[in-house]
């Protein structure tokens, strides 16, 4: 045997390689594959950080959503008399009963910068966004100007009511004040966000295409933070009046999706926002995760039976091109939020969809819809849809579905694990650990969301990231307003929050996560007090003393450029805590002055 020959033998003991052959190839080819696409699921996966949202019955925060849904409430209403008003006669002989904010022309235009006149020929959708969005970023503990050179903006919006106000000439302020691509432009210009700025109008799908977008723009890198939402208020009865003559309204004035009793909708209003990030990003910064999009999409009906008819098949190819994408199945989703308009045959065709894509055997799942309780949100439906099913995940329940009693007789469940829950229940484990929203837009387009929860608590990660810090010790925190009525209103609410705080977290961490949340997760504004306290007993007897407008040792008011007073805990260069390590806070206390062109 030749040398050559000899060297090509292993050594006693060795195991042989592979041949390096097509077989090896191909192995090696599918392993870097799957390693792409994990790669790719990854980097599309989004992390919801803070929300805001208005929705009927006063609601305007998580809490007292959830408080709602959880009680099966119908929050539907008469129309407001402040918009009857507006038009004598004009809503005489239609179908009116809806689910309404209550004040819709109140607006705290010196808080934005905005001048009377400009305010009153601002359509109150776009007046409704500015504060939603502000609390949306209160909520993630993120100060707009932290983010503001990479943030992006995402609207969906769809009603134009408030141009049948106008009674005068047309001005410049009436132009820029009521056009859709001017809603998501204001809250650029507003709040100084340069990252790309887009209105959306896809009639009710129009929020949650707006969320997917926005996602899309993340995993591209065209933005690192997003803010994605949608508003809808009914402000003249010409809407009204055209989607009565459709016969989707319900004469009684009632939205029963899903039920035997189902004959249409009732007109709703509200307005959703959330901010997003990328998952790695918000992970490697320690936000407070609420919830992960694990994936999104979005078609089209195509040439179905009609121009406003929905499409069964293209409804099911869409829930399953996202569960793929995700790499996902029907068994993972254990709620759908559905569109469910409570019509009697748009909700069987949904269903059908739903079964067929989401259906497997040997599990219960569950299917709702957020528009029994608060009407037809149109544009905001699908985003007001999002933040509940975060809310089930979140607290591992499913609400009472409201104003269902008997199945419609056209939706066929035989053999199938769906259910519409009649009582508020638990969310059992097997039944999936996803939730899913639909959105289904009249002129045809569809949007559906894969939502999951945070698989760990919200911490840096990476080789080299060090666990997140505890919140420092609380030496003070600043309470900061516009004006000084309002620093003395949310002195008083932050008082109110001390107190409602468990006693032995206040005494702990409770206070210094509360502390580093005023520090760190707030603007500061015109009007700055100084909270010296080591513990939640001291800063609530210098808070009230705030409110009440009393001198009290513990509170200093900070001129424009003063920063923390020295020796405080921000006295010093302070590295910022982990966002994981803040805690809500309550919101702004907005001073609302009614601006009307009528």
């Amino acid at each position: 045997m030749s040398p050559s020959q000899q060297s090509d033998r292993p050594p006693p003991g060795a195991t042989a390689e592979a041949p390096a052959g097509p077989l090896r190839r191909a192995m090696e080819t599918i392993r870097a594959l799957r390693g792409e696409l994990a790669a790719l699921r990854g980097a599309q996966r989004t992390a919801v950080v803070g929300t805001g949202l208005r929705a009927p019955g006063g609601i305007a925060d998580r809490d007292a959503y959830w408080q709602a849904l959880a009680a099966g409430q119908d929050l539907v209403g008469e129309l407001p008399e402040q918009r009857r008003r507006a038009f004598p006669g004009g809503w005489e002989g239609l179908l009116t009963r809806g689910g309404y904010l209550p004040d819709v022309l109140g607006f705290d235009a010196r808080f934005f910068g905005i001048s009377p006149r400009e305010a009153r020929s601002l359509d109150p959708q776009h007046r409704l966004l500015l504060e939603v969005v502000w609390e949306a970023f209160e909520d993630a503990a993120l100060p707009p100007e932290d983010v503001a050179e990479r943030t992006g903006v995402y609207v969906g919006i769809t009603g134009q009511d408030h141009r049948l106000w106008d009674e005068g000439e047309p001005n410049a302020s009436w132009l820029i004040g009521n056009g859709h691509c001017f809603a998501a432009g204001r809250l650029a210009y507003t709040l100084g966000l340069r990252g790309p700025a887009l209105a959306l109008d896809t009639a009710c799908s129009s929020s949650l295409v707006a969320v997917h977008t926005a996602c899309r723009a993340l995993a591209a890198g065209d933005c690192d933070v997003a803010v994605a939402g949608g508003v809808n208020l009914v402000l003249a009865p010409r809407s009204t009046a055209e989607i009565q003559r459709t016969e989707a309204l319900s004469p009684d004035g009632r939205c029963r999706p899903f039920d035997a009793r189902a004959n249409g909708f009732v007109r709703g209003e509200g307005a959703g926002v959330v901010v997003l990030r990328r998952l790695a990003d918000a992970e490697r910064d320690g936000d407070r995760i609420l919830g992960v999009i694990e994936g999104s999409g979005v078609n089209q009906d195509g040439r179905s039976s009609g121009f406003t008819a929905p499409n069964v098949l293209a409804q099911q190819t869409l829930i399953e091109g996202v569960l793929a994408a995700a790499g996902l199945t029907g068994a993972d989703i254990g709620y759908l939020e559905a569109h469910g308009t409570g019509t009697p045959l748009g909700d069987p065709i949904e269903l059908e969809a739903a079964r067929a894509a989401l259906d497997s055997p040997g599990r219960t799942w569950h299917v709702g819809s957020v528009k029994a309780n608060l009407g037809h949100a149109e544009s905001a439906a699908g985003i007001l849809g999002l933040i509940k099913a975060l809310l089930c995940l979140e607290r591992r329940q499913i609400p009472r579905q409201a104003h269902f009693e008997t199945l419609n007789p056209r939706i066929r469940l035989d053999g199938s694990g769906l259910t519409v829950p009649t009582r508020t229940r638990s969310w059992e484990p097997s039944a999936g650990r996803c939730a899913a929203v639909s959105s289904f837009g009249m002129s045809g387009t569809n949007a559906h969301l894969v939502l999951s929860r945070p698989s760990r608590p919200s911490r840096p990660s990476g080789p080299t990231a060090a666990p997140a810090p505890a919140p420092a010790p609380a030496g003070g925190f600043p309470v900061s307003a516009h004006t000084e009525a309002a620093l003395r209103t949310l002195a008083g609410r932050y008082a109110r929050r001390l107190a409602e705080t468990d006693e032995a977290a206040s005494a702990g961490d409770g206070y210094a996560a509360f502390a580093a949340t005023a520090r760190h997760g707030r603007t500061r504004l015109r009007q700055t007090a100084w909270i010296t306290a080591a513990g939640a007993e001291e800063a609530a007897d210098a808070l009230h003393a705030l409110a009440a407008g009393r001198d009290h040792p513990r509170v200093r008011m900070l001129e424009a450029a003063e920063h923390a007073p020295p020796g405080s805990a921000d006295g010093t260069a302070q590295e910022r805590p982990a966002r994981a390590s803040m805690t809500a806070l309550p919101g702004y206390p907005w001073e609302r002055t009614a601006y009307s062109s009528r």
